[in-house]
């Protein structure tokens, strides 16, 4: 999940609403979520981030694919499941 809001202080009040929800989401969803504040992109843009990290897989290898898919499935709906259910919180 990335916050990319070119206004920073809009990025920063929406990183804090994550933050107030960030035991409900580890508790109730994704208990490996690494939450980051400063996360810069390869277009050395800046943006804050909360994500899951599966080791030992690729998209680029075509031997992981079946996990990276299940990985990707059961991850993303755990993400949308929590943004759907705070989205009136998280929603600027």
């Amino acid at each position: 999940m990335d916050i990319e809001l070119s206004d920073l202080e809009r990025r920063i009040y929406l990183w804090e609403k994550l933050l107030s929800l960030k035991s409900i989401l580890v508790a109730e969803y994704l208990p490996d979520a690494i939450f980051e504040d400063s996360f810069v992109l390869e277009n050395q843009k800046e943006i804050s981030r909360v994500y899951i990290e599966k080791k030992g897989v690729s998209i680029h290898d075509k031997n992981t694919w079946r996990g990276t898919m299940e990985f990707f499935n059961e991850t993303m709906l755990q993400f949308e499941d929590f943004f759907r259910d705070f989205k009136d919180i998280l929603t600027p």
